[in-house]
């Protein structure tokens, strides 16, 4: 039994599936295959059930599934507490929304490269929900998504509160002054798609008000809102630390003010992987949202 076959074993267990395992680690299937057998005729024991088509625990891999995850989570510690960064590798898998992508999401794998350079990193950027669904289904180690996120088998740590201003085109000629949802309502509104937290955020806006935009533009990109909103297609609710320098925008002054809205890194749980926990606090660290609302 060596590290190589445990690492094969959990990492098939965790996936499902041989070829994930091995595109995780950076090997081949046949490479894979061998270290699963070779740690079942160390154990004198079958870890898999290999009479279904799916990869399946037999009684005797799943009792040593628990065992293998403890010895692979000190590994992983070990080689990144003691100055083997080097010697972890793998993939982790992050999903972020596209506020932190056009913030500091350059700095944090920029950070996880230098840290452990033999490290993956594999980025899916989605809307919330897009997030949220990946997580849930085991597709992501770490989400970095607007909060509130709440699951049983969730842990969340705060990335903190960011600021979303309504903002729209000098052509629109919108008044320089105080605004309501209602007179906001006027004009075409551009945002995200219903699967985003903001779009929530806004529907819940105008209803403070009992008001109703005449009509609300829609897509999954945030650089598409501003860029539409910069050509006088509507206004839109962006994040001034991105775009107030912008010349083609101007900020409009609104009540009720709009509430910061706080990010979160999530992950499961459960998980015994150190990587995953030294990513999170690399997150917090690099995150230029501010600490408080």
């Amino acid at each position: 039994m060596n590290l190589k076959q445990i690492e094969a074993f959990v990492q098939v267990a965790r996936t499902g599936s041989v070829t994930a395992a091995a595109a995780r680690l950076n090997a081949t299937q046949p490479a894979i295959s061998m270290r699963l057998r070779e740690l079942e005729r160390s154990i004198e024991a079958d870890l898999f059930d290999r009479s279904h088509r799916a990869v399946r625990l037999t009684p005797v891999g799943r009792a040593f599934l628990e065992h293998a995850e403890r010895i692979h989570a000190m590994t992983e510690e070990a080689l990144a507490k003691f100055g083997a960064a080097r010697a972890v590798t793998g993939h982790i898998r992050l999903g972020v929304t596209e506020t932190v992508a056009l913030t500091w999401l350059p700095d944090l794998v920029e950070r996880i490269n230098t840290r452990f350079p033999e490290v993956a990193v594999e980025l899916g950027v989605d809307l919330t929900a897009g997030v949220w669904n990946r997580l849930n289904r085991g597709d992501l180690e770490v989400a970095l998504l607007p909060g509130p996120v709440a699951g049983p088998n969730l842990e969340c740590r705060s990335l903190g509160f960011i600021r979303y201003d309504w903002m729209a085109s000098p052509s629109l000629n919108v008044p320089d002054r105080l605004l309501t949802p209602t007179d906001l309502a006027a004009w075409p509104i551009i945002t995200l798609g219903r699967e985003s937290n903001l779009h929530d955020v806004i529907e819940a806006w105008f209803r403070h008000d009992e008001a109703r935009p005449r009509r609300i533009d829609v897509c999954n990109s945030l650089g598409v809102v501003a860029s539409l909103t910069m050509a006088g297609l509507g206004i839109a609710m962006l994040p001034p630390s991105i775009f107030a320098g912008e010349q083609r925008l101007k900020t409009l002054e609104t009540s009720p003010r709009l509430e910061d809205l706080e990010f979160v890194a999530a992950y499961p749980r459960n998980t015994e992987s150190p990587l995953i926990r030294f990513i999170v606090d690399m997150a917090q660290t690099v995150s230029t949202f501010d600490a408080a609302a």
